[in-house]
């Protein structure tokens, strides 16, 4: 057993304690000021930040605070934060108010308060243009985009990335049904690639000028599309009820016989018990391809870590403990998405997870 760092130690207490329970604003900003807060002085948006990953992407929570150094993690949970929010099809509630709360949509946003997706990405878009034209037409008004654009400066984060996460959450919107598991997975690398390449970015890791990053960005690549593709799992319950879409791809559906996305809908909300046996089946599929991503990134461990700053790029990758613990509770309730228990995450679950994180941490694993 190797032996955990006393900041560590600190830390994973404040993760055993925070980590299954509502937090306050309060609470927020004691821990913004122990682990997160550096050289930026408007803790607000840090707290706004932290407060949008704990609600709306509550797996990511973790990851982030295992990051090595303060501005690490302010550059992690404003990176999440902007990615997070930019996918909310729904508002979100005032940042004042508590972050609990039974009308909010993990991944969804909160219902009733629709934002029209042209108007929500162009949102986006106009923030990202104004970061990197150095101008404040958006971001002073926007905590996110404020923090961002903080971020962005210090570590000199690429624009293309930023852009990716945009075109990402353009093509969800105009994409009803994914031709095939290849269309989904590429889907997914744009979102979920570029944001973990951020991550990496602000670590200092960058993908050009050292034949030996290549190895990073390849093991990143294959860790993003398994948190996508955990993802869209994770959220596919709640975005078909809200929006309609069905991330089961058409070429799945065919190979297990369901008519079509919008026929398993329908079927799924009669009871119809062999439907629900085929969506199974095409979830297994999914799960697979998941894994396979998973077992290709970590092939590539030995040669990460000897990398410079291999260590951070494994911190970095930690999404892909989360990925994994999701994918291993579907399995057990055999990969029934409509399964209510699947989400009712119990305390021990967490503090398993949290251990899985923790212990991954310290032995450079991911």
């Amino acid at each position: 057993m190797f032996p955990m760092p006393l900041s560590l130690v600190s830390r994973t207490k404040h993760l055993g304690r925070l980590s299954n329970t509502k937090i306050s604003s309060r609470s927020i900003s004691i821990l913004n000021k122990t682990f997160v807060q550096g050289e930026y002085n408007n803790s607000a948006d840090i707290d706004t930040a932290i407060a949008t990953v704990k609600k709306y992407d509550p797996s990511a929570y973790l990851p982030g605070l295992l990051l090595p150094t303060k501005e690490t993690r302010v550059a992690y949970f404003a990176i999440r934060s902007f990615w997070i929010e930019s996918g909310l099809r729904f508002a979100k509630k005032k940042e004042h108010s508590s972050i609990s709360s039974s009308k909010q949509i993990p991944g969804i946003g909160q219902r009733d308060i629709q934002i029209p997706d042209d108007e929500r990405i162009q949102f986006w878009r106009d923030g990202i243009n104004d970061i990197v034209q150095e101008s404040n037409n958006s971001t002073h008004e926007n905590s996110t985009l404020r923090l961002l654009q903080h971020v962005v400066q210090k570590h000199e984060l690429s624009s293309d990335y930023l852009y990716g996460i945009i075109e990402g959450r353009e093509i969800d919107v105009n994409t009803k049904n994914y031709a095939s598991i290849s269309s989904l997975e590429n889907h997914v690398e744009l979102s979920c690639v570029n944001l973990l390449n951020l991550v990496l970015e602000a670590g200092g890791i960058r993908n050009h000028g050292s034949d030996e990053n290549q190895i990073i960005f390849l093991a990143s690549k294959h860790v993003g599309i398994a948190h996508g593709l955990t993802n869209a799992l994770r959220l596919s319950v709640p975005t078909a009820s809200s929006t309609g879409k069905v991330i089961i791809p058409q070429d799945l559906c065919e190979k297990h016989e369901i008519k079509s996305p919008r026929y398993l809908l329908s079927a799924l909300g009669m009871g119809d018990e062999e439907c629900k046996l085929h969506l199974q089946n095409a979830v297994s599929d999914i799960v697979d391809v998941a894994r396979q991503h998973l077992v290709e990134a970590r092939k590539m461990r030995n040669d990460v870590v000897n990398v410079d700053k291999g260590s951070y790029a494994i911190r970095a990758f930690l999404p892909a403990i989360t990925s994994e613990t999701f994918l291993d509770r579907l399995e057990e309730h055999n990969f029934d998405l409509t399964d209510r228990s699947l989400r009712n995450v119990g305390s021990l679950e967490h503090l398993k997870c949290i251990h899985r994180l923790v212990s991954a941490s310290i032995r450079n694993e991911y």
